[in-house]
């Protein structure tokens, strides 16, 4: 295997929610690029799904965004790899067995990292209800074992940033508890729309804290990098049928 570390690569990330529009894409590409430390060669584009939730926060929301970020990874030519912009991985795993490209969740990714570098993580999430479903993902993963606690600072996704400064604050009160109760030794957190806030939080912490968006991003790059991508014994492409609409 040759590896092509000079190659000009193009990645998408595919935001499955209609959510709240609060930056331009140039300038929300330009802080992912910082947040994640992404090769200035490497291009960076978004798409937003025409048809989806508002925002995810439960398995009905996941479902009902799927469909549409099939579309738009089915459709998504010339690309290197693609990240799903949402901790739950919505549509990940049946977008690798119709596409050869990496195709990445930062739920899966920033668990994974997560799991290299210590023995015990928690991840600090929005809500309750999602808590249980965080769970499966992590049994699904095979990383139960190194999960120590899933916390969650009763804030929805629309409101994260009504305040900045209240949420951190609250991140920063469960990262604690995760630390000191739970014996967490690194800290996810557990929504994108944290991205930009682990930062704070490891300095006023004192341990790693992941953010899930940035590190699916890098490790996108990586794959494409080193010519890596899913395996398609364990996602093949599925069976062609007549689909009747």
């Amino acid at each position: 295997m040759v590896f092509n570390f000079e190659l000009n690569m193009k990645l998408r990330i595919i935001t499955p929610v209609l959510g709240v529009k609060r930056t331009n894409p140039e300038e929300y590409i330009s802080k992912l690029r910082k947040y994640s430390g992404i090769d200035e060669k490497t291009e960076l584009d978004v798409v937003r799904v025409e048809k989806g939730p508002a925002s995810i926060e439960s398995r009905y929301d996941e479902t009902f965004a799927i469909p549409s970020v099939l579309s738009i990874i089915k459709n998504s030519l010339e690309i290197d790899g693609i990240v799903v912009n949402c901790f739950a991985d919505p549509g990940v795993n049946a977008g690798r067995e119709i596409s050869d490209i990496p195709i990445l969740g930062p739920g899966q990714s920033s668990m994974l990292i997560a799991s290299a570098l210590c023995d015990k993580f928690s991840i600090i999430t929005i809500l309750k209800n999602i808590v249980p479903e965080l769970n499966e993902h992590a049994r699904q993963y095979g990383l139960q074992g190194k999960l120590s606690s899933i916390r969650a600072i009763d804030v929805p996704v629309l409101d994260l940033h009504n305040s900045e400064e209240i949420t951190i604050k609250k991140l920063i009160e469960e990262g604690k508890k995760a630390i000191t109760e739970d014996g967490a030794e690194v800290l996810i957190l557990g929504c994108t729309g944290f991205t930009g806030m682990a930062d704070t939080i490891s300095q006023k912490l004192g341990v790693y804290v992941i953010d899930p968006l940035p590190t699916a991003l890098k490790l996108a790059e990586t794959l494409a990098c080193l010519k890596l991508s899913h395996s398609k014994i364990t996602y093949p492409q599925p069976p062609k049928k007549i689909i009747v609409t």
